[in-house]
């Protein structure tokens, strides 16, 4: 779903002034393209009023999924391992701010394949240029080319990759994020500074804005 420049300038400013994380922004910009109906699946995640996949529009009905949850409308799931029997299965998927945490990334996938329907959809984004987060480990960043050949290696098709946060300078707005946060209202004013700079900066260097990403996101669906 396409949203006006008027919604997504709109949406951008109010979570810039509420703190978001440039990688934060972006991925939600992403999110609130979508309209969903009917149960999805957002995994690796508990409620949060700050989750990515809140800003998902539609009437769909958000079930939660992660190994520590306690809550028996969750599902209850260790990413990591292939042996999880969980009789549910869903259109929708989503694997947000996860990736990076899990080892053995493809139990992780494989798991995902397993809980989706005959041709659902996977939706996710991993950063790439962004700090060290812990959660309880942080061991991984992905590229592009490494996403789409994980994806195929584990039986999905219609593959989309769209790297966001692009440009160095919104790579070091993303850095410096940690800091700046901490003086009101300055992000309002960094922010688009950062943008402006990368999108003329792109219009002199071919590929500049792929080649700096602040993470990625992606799309693709279960190949039968």
């Amino acid at each position: 779903m396409k949203n006006s420049s008027f919604h997504t300038y709109t949406l951008f400013f109010r979570l810039t002034i509420k703190n978001f994380s440039p990688l934060r922004i972006f991925q939600i910009l992403e999110v609130n393209k979508l309209c969903l109906n009917g149960e999805f699946l957002d995994l690796g995640s508990a409620y949060s009023p700050r989750n990515v996949s809140n800003y998902i529009r539609g009437t769909g009905k958000r079930i939660y999924g992660n190994f520590y949850t306690e809550d028996s409308n969750d599902v209850k799931i260790n990413l990591e391992k292939k042996d999880n029997q969980i009789n549910r299965s869903f259109d929708n998927i989503f694997l947000l701010n996860v990736l990076e945490h899990i080892k053995n990334y493809n139990n992780c996938i494989f798991n995902i394949r397993s809980l989706l329907n005959k041709n659902g959809y996977l939706y996710g984004s991993t950063p790439f240029l962004f700090r060290i987060h812990p959660s309880p480990n942080d061991y991984l960043r992905y590229t592009e080319q490494f996403l789409e050949e994980m994806f195929i290696d584990n039986g999905f098709a219609e593959i989309n990759i769209k790297p966001i946060g692009n440009g160095i300078f919104c790579c070091i707005y993303s850095l410096i994020f940690e800091l700046t946060k901490k003086i009101p209202l300055i992000n309002v004013l960094l922010f688009p500074i950062a943008i402006i700079l990368d999108k003329i900066v792109s219009l002199f260097k071919k590929n500049y804005q792929a080649t700096f990403p602040i993470g990625y996101f992606f799309v693709a669906r279960k190949n039968k």
